[in-house]
């Protein structure tokens, strides 16, 4: 076994993962090979210490800090002493995004406004009349925008 096979076994051996053949391997190497017992036993301390640090950190109470948060949240009046309402938080953001959506629409250089024939598929399907209407519905699909648009007529218009 070569230090770099070593080393991959020490890990394996802190993680419990070695059966008892590497494990010896991994000893008579490492009863051998100074720098891997080196990094065996800085692996050991290095754990040892971590578990003696972790054991000595002390978990808030959950309940606890939860009322500190909801008392935080509460904590927001206005001056008026009036709480502002879902509404009120969102009424200017949302406002904001319609205002920049519909300057993005009307701003849009890929708009086409000028009209044209239809560029996609067209689909028709009549549905059975009930006691003599005859009624037509058209599916249109436009393959530049990727809209689907659906008419439907009562017989009386031709499409």
């Amino acid at each position: 076994m070569d230090c770099r096979q070593a080393q991959h076994q020490i890990f394996a051996e802190r993680d419990g993962a070695l059966d008892s053949i590497p494990r010896a391997e991994l000893a008579a190497h490492l009863a051998q090979c100074d720098p891997c017992r080196a990094l065996a036993n800085d692996l050991t301390a290095t754990v040892e210490a971590w578990r003696d640090s972790t054991a000595q950190v002390k978990a808030p109470d959950a309940l606890v800090e939860w009322q500190k948060v909801r008392r935080e949240i509460r904590g927001g009046v206005q001056a008026s002493g009036r709480r502002r309402g879902a509404v009120a938080w969102l009424a200017w953001p949302v406002a904001a995004a319609a205002a920049i959506a519909g300057a993005l629409f009307v701003a849009s250089p890929f708009r086409d406004d000028s009209p044209s024939a239809p560029a996609g598929d067209v689909s028709r399907a009549n549905p059975s009349p009930a006691a003599g209407a005859v009624e037509s519905t058209v599916v249109f699909v436009d393959e530049k925008s990727g809209w689907v648009f659906v008419w439907a007529g009562d017989g009386s218009t031709h499409i």
